[in-house]
């Protein structure tokens, strides 16, 4: 290969690896607008809350929404807005008790009251 074809062939790949990296899909970044509900949890219970999960109704997987609450205090829980608004969500407390409760419309009520 003379001089004159190995610049032009490394040209060439300069300007398709230019033109690929271009081309090639962005990563995704979150998605635009996607809509949260966000809930505000009071904790009225004597003891701490460790931590609120929720699952949207029905489904296996939990995630963590908020975490430590001291006793007497509020905070707002931000949820992904189901397509029914209905979450499954379970509590644990500092005192080894834990809360359960099932298809709540988070949509239509936008507290939740952890009580004794």
């Amino acid at each position: 290969m003379n001089t004159r074809t190995l610049a032009a062939a490394l040209v060439g790949a300069t300007l398709f690896g230019l033109t690929a990296a271009q081309a090639a899909p962005k990563p995704k970044a979150k998605q635009a607008g996607a809509v949260t509900v966000t809930v505000t949890v009071t904790n009225s219970r004597k003891a701490d809350l460790v931590q609120l999960e929720a699952a949207k109704s029905g489904s296996p997987d939990w995630k963590e929404v908020l975490g430590p609450l001291k006793s007497g205090k509020q905070a707002s829980a931000k949820l992904p807005q189901a397509s029914d608004c209905r979450f499954d969500l379970r509590g644990r407390f500092d005192d080894g008790q834990s809360t359960d409760a099932s298809g709540i419309n988070v949509c239509a009520d936008k507290t939740l009251n952890l009580t004794d």
